[in-house]
């Protein structure tokens, strides 16, 4: 009985001196860690049957109405070491009626020096102004990111992408007013019916006081798809290339977006080259107190005929600093199949959106 409590003793006296430790090692985790995200509620409707954005037949927007865009993201973020942080978000979208999540982005960043820092992982695209906070509503004026440069879709214009998985050396300095950014990024995406691999690119910015953004990228890489496809064995092999360039002006109360791409896809199609593609939208708001009124047209075609016109009429409400509700308006005129799952009777279609978008 005496060596029993002996060595609960020994036991409870370990523990004390564990349980200090381990709290003082949860409390430092705590406090270097951050926790965000964001909620937005979407619904749209056409007045076209044929659905729009439609990544399947059961998905898109149409005359019946749809929550498509709905989604849910959480942000977590460690500071392991004063050089060394890791974060990732975890991402859930509507599709089918329930949610599907994934992981949008996992990777850990070294600081190399004050000015250079090393990113690997799964890190988010840096190609287009908003695209590595797209998914974040709260952030920018429309409903949803122009599609005319901001779209995943096979037959869209395939200029930016979700993540990559690869590195990254980002060079980061101030001098005065000016913050400049170059981002050398290398790695491979992976997409539904293809990967691009050997991807290397750069992305500079150039930001006044947060006033005015320039920002300009440039990338190439090799797909690689199913040979045996006799729709996608075309690309096997081939180059995607794309160069985005653009321009956000926040100044006193006009908020102005401008953003081009041009994407090309070394394969032809019955002697046109069917993946090579311009597009481009520009966006033009003015703040009165929490309102926004803006208006958005954007333009994207291929070199196969395929493309589509879009005009916005939008409004945006501060309801505070974490809550947004928007309404728009949008008239979308389509060559071809545009980004409709098929080529719908009309060509050209009215669609009324409503979002709440929150951040936490």
């Amino acid at each position: 009985m005496e060596r029993k409590h002996k060595r609960l003793w020994q036991a409870g006296a370990i523990l004390g001196l564990l349980l200090p430790a381990q709290m003082l090692w949860a409390e430092t985790w705590v406090d270097r860690t951050r926790l965000d995200g964001f909620f937005s509620t979407r619904y749209s409707i056409t007045d076209e049957k044929t659905a729009w954005q439609a990544d399947h037949a059961a998905s898109g927007i149409d005359d019946d109405g749809s929550f498509y865009g709905t989604k849910l993201g959480l942000n977590v973020s460690s500071r392991l070491t004063d050089r060394v942080t890791v974060a990732t978000q975890l991402f859930a979208a509507i599709q089918d009626d329930s949610y599907a999540i994934h992981v949008d982005w996992a990777f850990a960043t070294f600081q190399l020096q004050d000015t250079l820092a090393l990113r690997t992982g799964k890190i988010k695209y840096p190609v287009g102004i908003v695209n590595e906070y797209v998914e974040v509503g709260v952030t920018y004026p429309w409903i949803q990111a122009p599609v005319a440069i901001y779209s995943e879709q096979m037959q869209g214009p395939q200029a930016t992408r979700e993540s990559y998985t690869g590195g990254s050396l980002l060079w980061d300095v101030s001098t005065g007013d000016w913050a400049w950014t170059l981002d050398v990024f290398g790695g491979q995406v992976g997409l539904e019916m293809m990967d691009v691999r050997q991807m290397l690119g750069a992305t500079g910015r150039a930001n006044w006081d947060d006033t005015v953004i320039f920002q300009v990228s440039g990338y190439r890489g090799k797909m690689e798809t199913d040979v045996n496809d006799p729709m996608m064995g075309p690309m096997n092999n081939q180059e995607h290339a794309a160069v985005v360039g653009g321009v956000k002006i926040d100044w006193n109360n006009f908020l102005v977006y401008a953003e081009a791409a041009r994407v090309t896809m070394d394969f032809k199609m019955m002697g046109v080259s069917a993946g090579d593609s311009d597009s481009w939208y520009g966006t033009l708001g003015y703040r009165f107190g929490k309102w926004l009124p803006h208006v958005t047209y954007q333009d994207w075609s291929r070199d196969n005929g395929d493309g589509q016109q879009i005009s916005t009429v939008g409004l945006k409400y501060n309801v505070s600093n974490q809550v947004v509700v928007k309404v728009e308006l949008s008239q979308v005129d389509t060559d071809g199949d545009g980004l409709f799952e098929d080529t719908p009777e009309n060509d050209s279609m009215n669609m009324f959106g409503f979002a709440v978008d929150t951040v936490f």
